[in-house]
């Protein structure tokens, strides 16, 4: 049972947030590719989420969702012949 469900009957929402990489002091030293996001873009994203009132798993940016499902959807041993 999640989270979610068992934290319902109190009345608590649960909003799991998943970023992608995000532009940061941690992150200064790996090179900058168009899959990086500003602090503030997922920060407005958050503000977005937590507006909506409602249960979720958020990715962010949107477009994070797409890579990790197109991630999950790939057989595990083609996934293990993926250089990253």
């Amino acid at each position: 049972m999640s989270s979610a469900m068992r934290l319902q009957v109190s009345g608590v929402r649960v909003l799991a947030l998943k970023p992608g990489f995000v532009d940061t002091p941690m992150t200064a030293a790996l090179a900058k590719t168009p899959l990086f996001a500003s602090p503030a873009q997922i920060g407005r994203g958050i503000v977005r989420a937590v507006d909506a009132g409602r249960d979720a798993v958020v990715y962010l940016p949107w477009w994070w969702r797409l890579i990790m499902l197109t991630i999950k959807a790939l057989p595990e041993r083609v996934f293990k012949r993926l250089k990253f």
